[in-house]
């Protein structure tokens, strides 16, 4: 009898044979790695969302090997979830985190690519009542994503270090206090010059980093389209326009969350250009300007769908039908769907008869 499993994760730090590790926090991040492995061996290629000249996302197909990083089979790597992906901590001076994948060398277990992952669905709630072609799916952005993010690019241009610096010093060199509202406001619009001018001028270094599976369904309803999975990677400079495009469009009297992730950013940039290493905890954790530390920002679908439309998105590559080839050996049977209220009336047709 064959053990429960995913396809393609056959070295990983999670044993699926294990009921824990179909909790929705695990499934949520090894489904969609599962996934990717059955579209690599299919021969499907992903949909990459990548930074155009003009700082537009640019939409190619590209393999799974571009987002692994490796032609090495999937029997060949190592998936270790919620794992430090160890080479970006020469960047920082205190605790590097965890992102959602680190893929390794099973032989020699060297690290390979970082992978941040966003199981999104599709339609929203923004765009369920609308055509197909406009559907689009709620990307909530957390600190571990825009931490990783801003470790990419300072990975990608190591060697730029005092090009970089050369871009944000005449702007960022006199700020007094990062936390002040009114003096960051201020500096608010020529530092988001500076950010677009580095995303110009460096985007050619652009990696893969943020892999978004979607799963549609027939409208709100709880019923799987027919071909209702596919996989969008978003590049570490084309994550940007996520925040960017409404940093610079708001005329908020307060710093936008939008807004607060570019100021970040910025700062993380110029710091580790001046000095190859950063205190991310005043960045990350401090420079709240009033609002939460939930999350970073979140963008939804009927926004998202201008980035990501195309016939792939209006028709998903995987067949629902395919599932069973990627939940494997009857896993399905220890996933514990949440037991939220709304959905219990809403399947409990008998309570208003």
């Amino acid at each position: 009898m064959k053990k429960p499993s995913l396809y393609g994760i056959e070295n990983s730090n999670r044993d699926f044979s294990d009921p824990y590790y179909w909790g929705k926090n695990q499934f949520n991040n090894s489904f969609p790695v599962a996934l990717a492995c059955y579209m690599r061996d299919q021969k499907k290629n992903i949909v990459y969302l990548s930074l155009s000249n003009e700082l537009n996302i640019h939409q190619t197909e590209e393999s799974i090997d571009k987002v692994f990083n490796t032609t090495l089979k999937n029997s060949e790597l190592y998936f270790s979830f919620e794992s430090r992906f160890e080479p970006f901590s020469r960047f920082v001076h205190d605790d590097l985190k965890s992102i959602d994948l680190v893929i390794k060398n099973n032989s020699t277990n060297l690290p390979i690519q970082p992978i941040e992952i966003k199981l999104t669905t599709l339609p929203d709630n923004s765009t369920s009542n609308l055509s197909e072609e406009k559907y689009g799916a709620e990307i909530v952005v957390r600190s571990p994503t825009m931490r990783y993010m801003a470790l990419s690019l300072a990975n990608s241009l190591e060697t730029k270090f005092s090009e970089i610096r050369d871009i944000f010093e005449p702007i960022l060199h006199n700020i007094r206090s990062w936390e002040n509202i009114y003096e960051i406001k201020n500096k608010l619009t020529s530092l988001i010059t500076a950010l677009e001018e580095f995303f110009t001028h460096y985007r050619s270094n652009e990696k893969p980093l943020l892999l978004q599976p979607v799963w549609k369904t027939v409208g709100k309803s709880a019923n799987l389209a027919d071909r209702c999975l596919d996989i969008f990677v978003w590049s570490d400079f084309a994550l940007s326009r996520l925040f960017m495009d409404a940093a610079k469009n708001s005329d908020s009297e307060k710093i936008t969350r939008q807004q607060r992730a570019a100021v970040r950013l910025a700062r993380f940039l110029y710091e580790v250009s001046k000095n190859k290493m950063v205190y991310q905890q005043p960045i990350y954790d401090g420079m709240n300007f009033d609002t939460l530390n939930d999350k970073e920002f979140s963008i939804a679908g009927i926004k998202t769908n201008s980035y990501m439309s195309c016939d792939r998105l209006k028709k998903p590559a995987i067949h629902k039908n395919e599932i069973k080839k990627i939940i494997l050996g009857g896993g399905q049977k220890y996933l514990s769907p949440e037991r939220r209220f709304d959905a219990i009336i809403y399947f409990s047709k008998d309570l208003f008869v």
